[in-house]
C-alpha cells in the first residue's frame, strides 16, 4: 500500500519520501515536527498518534471543543489552517507556518495544491466518505510521522478488524427480518446520507436498515436533505442523531411524533469523544460495536461499551478516562 526510502539531500537536511496509493510521493524531514490539518477529523488521529502537541493549524471547531482542549491542551494555541475544508486551505497561513505536512481530503483546489508543493510543503491529500478509509489514512498517517506512532496504526488497524469480526459474528444470530431500521440526523434533523458514503459503511457493519439507502445515490457524497414526510412514511425504529440538541427537537416536535423511534423513545445522541465517533475519525473502531450493542443488545451481552470505551481510550489516547468523562463520551448533552 505505501513504502518508505531514503531521498537524496543535503547534509544540513536530509529527507526521506513516502509513497502512498501507490504513485504519490512526500518528501519529508526524517522527523515531522509541524503538523497542519484542514480537516477536522483528521486531528483525532494525528492526536492518536502521539502527535497531538505537533499540531501548528487546525480548524475553528477542534480547536473549540472542549474534550479535544483538555486532551491536547496546546491545540488552543494552533492557527486556523483556513476558513474550512480543503477548499478554503489558506496558502498565506500555510507559507507563513511553514508544516512539515498538511492533512488534507481528497479535494484541495489544483492550483493550491500547485503553490504549496512548489513552496515546499508537504501535503497529503487522502481518500475519505467510507470506512476502509480511514483504516487506509491512520496507517499512512502512521508511515509519515514513523517509529511508534507507525507502531500504534497497525495496533489500531488490527484492533478495526477484531471489532469487525466480533460484530459479524454475533449479526449472524440476527435474521434479515429482525433487523432494525434506522435514521441518521447527521447535522440536522433533515439532513442525512445513504450509499455509497461513511454513514452508510457504519450502519452496514452495525446491523442496520439506513431508511435513506436510495435517497441520495446521484448526490456527492450520497448525503442531502430529507423529505420530512418521506422519514415518517420509512417509520424508522431508531433515529441516531449528530448533535445533541437535535435530540429534543425530534422527540418533541409534533411532525415527527408519529414516527416509531420517538414514540418508543429511541432518538439518541451519537458518542463523541475527541470527535464524533461517526465521521472520518479513527474512534470510528468504536462507532458500529456501540451501534449494533444499542440495536442488538441480546445479541451483545458480553460487549460492554463503558469497558470498551475505557480500554480504547487508554490503549490509543494514552488517556485513562474517569466514569463521568465515559458517560459524557458515550451519551453527549451537547
Amino acid at each position: 500500500m505505501l513504502t518508505t526510502a531514503p531521498v537524496a539531500a543535503s547534509a544540513e537536511s536530509p529527507r526521506r519520501e513516502v509513497v502512498y496509493y501507490g504513485d504519490r510521493h512526500l518528501s519529508l524531514p526524517q522527523t515531522v515536527t509541524r503538523v497542519a490539518t484542514s480537516w477536522e477529523a483528521q486531528n483525532s488521529i494525528i492526536a492518536m498518534l502521539g502527535y497531538g502537541d505537533r499540531i501548528v493549524a487546525t480548524t475553528r471547531i477542534v480547536r473549540s471543543m472542549p474534550v479535544f482542549r483538555k486532551f491536547v491542551p496546546s491545540i488552543v494555541n494552533a492557527s486556523l489552517a483556513g476558513t474550512g475544508g480543503a477548499a478554503g486551505i489558506s496558502v498565506e497561513e500555510m507559507l507563513a507556518l511553514r508544516p512539515d505536512i498538511l492533512f488534507v481530503p481528497d479535494m484541495l483546489p489544483p492550483a493550491k495544491m500547485e503553490q504549496l508543493t512548489q513552496a515546499g510543503i508537504a501535503v497529503a491529500a487522502f481518500h475519505y466518505n467510507s470506512i476502509d478509509a480511514i483504516v487506509e489514512r491512520t496507517l499512512i498517517t502512521g508511515e509519515i510521522f514513523g517509529g511508534e506512532a507507525l507502531d500504534i496504526a497497525r495496533r489500531y488497524a488490527t484492533y478495526f478488524e477484531s471489532n469487525r469480526r466480533r460484530v459479524r459474528e454475533r449479526l449472524e444470530r440476527i435474521p434479515p427480518a429482525a433487523r432494525l431500521k434506522v435514521y441518521l440526523a447527521s447535522g440536522s434533523p433533515l439532513s442525512t446520507s445513504g450509499r455509497p458514503s461513511l454513514n452508510q459503511d457504519w450502519m452496514d457493519l452495525g446491523g442496520a436498515i439506513n431508511v435513506a439507502e436510495n435517497w441520495f445515490h446521484d448526490r456527492p457524497n450520497a448525503s442531502g436533505t430529507a423529505i420530512l414526510e418521506n422519514i415518517v412514511a420509512s417509520d424508522p425504529d431508531v433515529i441516531i442523531t449528530l448533535r445533541a440538541r437535535d435530540v429534543e427537537v425530534i422527540r418533541n416536535s409534533p411532525q415527527w411524533s408519529m414516527i416509531k423511534a420517538v414514540r418508543n423513545g429511541r432518538v439518541y445522541a451519537n458518542p463523541r469523544g475527541l470527535f464524533w465517533w461517526c465521521r472520518e475519525t479513527s474512534e470510528e473502531a468504536l462507532q458500529f460495536l456501540w451501534l449494533a450493542k444499542l440495536l442488538y443488545p441480546d445479541a451483545f451481552t458480553d460487549i460492554d461499551m463503558v469497558a470498551e470505551t475505557r480500554a480504547f481510550y487508554r490503549n490509543f489516547y494514552r488517556i485513562d478516562l474517569s466514569d463521568d468523562e465515559v458517560k459524557a463520551f458515550l451519551s453527549p448533552s451537547e
